[in-house]
C-alpha cells in the first residue's frame, strides 16, 4: 500500500516538474521564437476566416478619410476571398468608391509561386486594394524582411503573447512600393482590356488619352515613393498553448511631398481577428 502511495506521489511530483519544465521552456523563448512558430503553425492549416476594419487617415491631425470591414475566407490552403462588409453583414461599398454590389467588393486571391496573387479576371483597382489588406500576405511581408525588430509587449492577455514587429523602414517602402507597382499595371491592364469594347472610329485617341493619364499617375507616383518615408508597425497577440495567431494589427505611415511641394502624412490603420483555423 504504501508502494502505491509512493508511486502517486512520485506521479504527482514528476507531472509538476514537466509542468514546471514546460513553462520555464515557454517563457525562454524569444520574440522571434513566438513569431515563428505563429508562422509555421498557421502555415499547416488548410482553412480559416478572418474579420478586419482598415481605417485611412490624412495629415499630422490623422483626420479620418475612409473606414470600413472586410471578411475573408481560406480555403484548401491557397484559394482566398476577400469581401468588404457592413457591421450588418451586408454588403457596401467603399465611401470613396462608384461601385457597389449586394454582395460587396469581393477580391479573390491564390497562392502561387510563393505570394499571393489575384485570381479574379474582372479586378479593378479596388479589388487589388482590398487584397493589399490581406492579413495573410502582411504575416508574408513580415517573414520576407531581413530586417525588423521584434519585441514582446507587457501586460498581455492571459494566456497570449503580444509581439511588436517593427520592420526595416527601407524594405517597408520598398514592399509597399512593389504592392503599388503592381496595381498601378493593374490599372493599365483594365484599361487595354475596355479599349478593345470601344469602336475602332474612337479607340486610338482614347488610348493615347489614357495611356498619357496613366504615365503621368504613375511617374508622380514614382517620385513620391522615392522621396517618401515609411514605417511599418504590426502587433500579433499569439496563442501561447496553440502557437496559432488570434490577432494581427498593422500600423502603415507614410510622408511624401506632394507635387507641389508640401508634405502629405497618411496612415493605415488594419485589425485582423483569425478564427475557425482548421
Amino acid at each position: 500500500m504504501r508502494m502505491l502511495l509512493s508511486v502517486i506521489k512520485l506521479a504527482i511530483v514528476f507531472g509538476l516538474v514537466l509542468s514546471v519544465a514546460a513553462c520555464q521552456i515557454g517563457e525562454t523563448r524569444t520574440a522571434k521564437d513566438w513569431f515563428d512558430l505563429s508562422y509555421a503553425g498557421l502555415a499547416g492549416h488548410e482553412q480559416l476566416t478572418f474579420q478586419g476594419n482598415a481605417v485611412l487617415a490624412r495629415g499630422k491631425q490623422e483626420k479620418i478619410e475612409d473606414s470600413f470591414a472586410y471578411v475573408g475566407e481560406l480555403n484548401d490552403h491557397h484559394e482566398l476571398s476577400m469581401r468588404t462588409v457592413l457591421p450588418n453583414g451586408q454588403g457596401n461599398k467603399l465611401q470613396t468608391a462608384e461601385v457597389q454590389t449586394k454582395q460587396g467588393l469581393e477580391a479573390k486571391l491564390r497562392w502561387q509561386g510563393g505570394t499571393w496573387k489575384i485570381a479574379s479576371s474582372n479586378a479593378t483597382a479596388l479589388t487589388r486594394g482590398i487584397a493589399r489588406l490581406n492579413p495573410l500576405d502582411q504575416l508574408e511581408d513580415i517573414r520576407r524582411v531581413s530586417k525588423k525588430n521584434v519585441s514582446l509587449e507587457k501586460g498581455a492577455a492571459r494566456g497570449t503573447k503580444v509581439l511588436r514587429i517593427e520592420l526595416d523602414p527601407q524594405e517597408a517602402k520598398q514592399q509597399l512600393k512593389a504592392k503599388l507597382d503592381g496595381e498601378m499595371e493593374g490599372i493599365r491592364s483594365d484599361w487595354s482590356g475596355k479599349l478593345n469594347q470601344v469602336s475602332s472610329k474612337h479607340s486610338s485617341e482614347i488610348e493615347t488619352e489614357v495611356k498619357n493619364l496613366w504615365v503621368n499617375g504613375n511617374k508622380q507616383l514614382e517620385q513620391m515613393l522615392e522621396r517618401a518615408d515609411a514605417k511599418v508597425i504590426y502587433y500579433l497577440t499569439v496563442n501561447r498553448k496553440t502557437g496559432l495567431p488570434t490577432r494581427l494589427i498593422s500600423e502603415t505611415r507614410l510622408s511624401y511631398p506632394n507635387p507641389l511641394g508640401f508634405d502629405e502624412y497618411e496612415v493605415l490603420y488594419t485589425d485582423n481577428q483569425f478564427s475557425k483555423i482548421k
